[in-house]
């Protein structure tokens, strides 16, 4: 009889072992290229953000304002022909054309910087970064699309044909102040109106400047009221002043008693001091009436003198920092 050899169990065992061993360093292997795969994509990712990405971002910057400010040159040209606020947008729609170019090649160019730092996990600082560059330069962009948007609405605010706010302007056109505070009355609401609709801009400097102005519009309508009311308080102690002089006259003649006249003394004591105040009123009134008129082209003129260029400063401040803090971040991990 032939004797089978046995079969060692350990035989598949090891086999097994093999294999999974094998897959093991073949799985590692895999994993380790992947990685370095990664991080080599990272890398060329982040060097082109840095060398191209950021730097077209500042050059699409470096367009806007001159296309913003030969768009307000302009309109401003063309509104001074004279021409309406239709034909002026006509002739301008070129610069306006341009500017709006700027202002969508700069998007652009923030997209590209936006989607190209990676993700926030893989790198905290460079995510940080990128996102208050992004909010920097998102607010710059609104503001100067607010400053060309609402430019026209602006400009045309104290323009005849424009909103009416010429109107407040009412000194000279009114016989006495109650005239004078009617027709301010009228004037105010289309001025108002177009005031409102400022408010709406998307550049802050139109935004304060609108709220200012409202309330310039409230104070003037007020002391208006005001030194109205003291005109024909005035015409009314003329008269009063008549019938205290009578009635002194008649109880002096009549021989009245001492009693009589001195209660008569007091009325008229309490009467002056009417006057006083109503004169009080009157000159307070007038003098902030008289000032908010003078003041209200200054505050017309500093929106861009003062207001506009501030807010312009304050960007040209804050995103080539920003700019700045996303390349020492990329720097940074480029190193490591």
């Amino acid at each position: 009889m032939t004797m089978e050899p046995v079969r060692s169990k350990r035989r598949p065992v090891l086999i097994a072992l093999a294999i999974a061993v094998v897959l093991a360093v073949v799985a590692s292997v895999v994993v380790i290229a992947l990685t370095n795969f990664a991080g080599q994509q990272r890398r060329e990712s982040l060097t082109l953000l840095k060398d191209e990405r950021l730097n077209a971002l500042v050059e699409a910057r470096d367009k806007i304002q001159p296309a913003a400010n030969a768009y307000l040159a302009a309109y401003k040209k063309a509104r001074n022909v004279p021409a309406t606020r239709e034909e002026a947008e006509k002739n301008s729609a070129k610069e306006r054309d341009d500017f709006q170019q700027a202002i969508n090649s700069a998007r652009s160019a923030l997209s590209a910087v936006q989607t190209g730092n990676g993700s926030s996990e893989e790198a905290e600082g460079i995510g940080v970064a990128a996102a208050q560059l992004g909010d920097s330069y998102q607010a710059y962009l609104d503001s100067m699309e607010g400053l060309v948007e609402s430019y026209a609405q602006f400009e045309g605010l104290f323009r005849e044909d424009g909103a009416g706010c010429n109107g407040l302007f009412v000194g000279s056109k009114a016989a006495n102040l109650r005239e004078r505070q009617t027709l301010l009355g009228q004037a105010a609401v289309p001025c108002r109106e177009a005031v409102n609709q400022l408010k709406q801009s998307k550049n802050i400097s139109y935004v304060e400047f609108a709220r200012t102005l409202d309330n310039e519009i409230a104070q003037l309508e007020s002391h208006a009221e005001t030194t109205a009311k003291s005109e024909e308080n005035y015409n009314e102690f003329v008269r009063l002043k008549d019938e205290y002089v009578k009635k002194a006259d008649d109880a002096t003649a009549r021989n009245a008693s001492e009693e009589e006249l001195l209660k008569i003394a007091d009325e008229v004591k309490a009467f002056n001091t009417r006057i006083k105040n109503n004169r009080s009123e009157f000159d307070f009134a007038a003098k902030r009436y008289l000032n908010g008129v003078k003041e209200m082209p200054t505050l017309v003129e500093e929106v861009f003198s003062k207001n506009v260029a501030a807010q312009i400063k304050h960007h040209d401040t804050v995103i080539p920092l920003r700019v700045q803090v996303l390349k020492d971040a990329i720097d940074a991990e480029l190193a490591a």
